[in-house]
């Protein structure tokens, strides 16, 4: 549940940024997603803030296993943690978009 909400969370703060020059590629108008831009920095807090709960539950989750061999508590699975990591990504990606990639090539297609 912590992955799907991560996963929610870095689709609303990636969809300003990411998602227009992905589906422009893609021949899609994207139009609409400009609304989202002015809260990026407020969604991509609340993702990362989500992402951490989602670690801080999957490992706790672990620990609990490895102290007792008869874990009453079902291990996470090796999914949950690919999901994990292509979260913390994708959210480090959003972060850095703006300054590292959008501007750059703001100024490249300007001329």
């Amino acid at each position: 549940m912590s992955t799907l909400g991560g996963f929610a969370a870095l689709f609303s703060a990636a969809a300003c940024c990411v998602l227009p020059l992905a589906f422009a590629a893609l021949g899609l108008g994207v139009g609409g997603l400009a609304a989202i831009v002015p809260y990026h920095w407020p969604l991509t807090i609340a993702s990362t803030a989500a992402l951490a709960a989602g670690w801080l539950l999957y490992l706790r989750k672990r620990r609990a296993c490895k102290r007792d061999a008869s874990c009453s508590v079902t291990r996470p699975s090796r999914t949950t943690f690919i999901m994990l990591c292509a979260a913390t990504a994708f959210i480090a990606l959003s972060a850095i978009w703006k300054t590292f990639f959008e501007a750059p090539l703001m100024a490249w297609f300007a001329g």
